[in-house]
């Protein structure tokens, strides 16, 4: 297992930040290499829903389902990968600081077959995570999305 983590702070409240990042709809435009990200289950994005994500990383096509476990809105939002290429978990955090938010990422990952070259997949991925975090930072401060 990995360990990732990462945070920005986005001059927005947190609601908006909290409502923009649980919309998977939204995923694709910050978060690098996601092709696709579907619910698979019936109803509202909660606790409890599935999921099934399409992601490229260094040139390979990773697909993985995964539920959400947790779900508090305004605070974290959680989830666990069950299968494919790469398992673990990961939790949003968000956090009211000032006016703004606290945007805060942590995920334990089981890379399988990437943990081939794991230092260089582990650095890839946290340049990524770093880039990803003041992208969205970007788009929420800068209304473009």
């Amino acid at each position: 297992m990995m360990r990732f983590e990462n945070s920005v702070l986005i001059k927005q409240p947190v609601g908006k930040v909290f409502d923009f990042v649980t919309d998977i709809r939204n995923n694709p435009k910050w978060q690098t290499g996601i092709l696709e990200l579907v619910l698979t289950s019936e109803g509202p994005f909660e606790r409890g829903s599935t999921y099934r994500c399409v992601n490229r990383f260094m040139g390979k096509r990773i697909e993985t389902e995964g539920v959400i476990t947790e779900y508090e809105p305004g605070r974290t939002c959680s989830f666990r990968i069950t299968s494919g290429a790469v398992t673990g978990e990961s939790s949003f955090y968000f956090k009211q600081v000032n006016g703004s938010t606290e945007f805060r990422t942590a995920a334990e990952l089981d890379l399988g077959f990437l943990s081939l070259g794991k230092i260089l997949v582990k650095h890839k991925i946290h340049s990524q995570l770093k880039n990803d975090m003041l992208k969205l930072k970007h788009i929420l401060e800068n209304g473009k999305h």
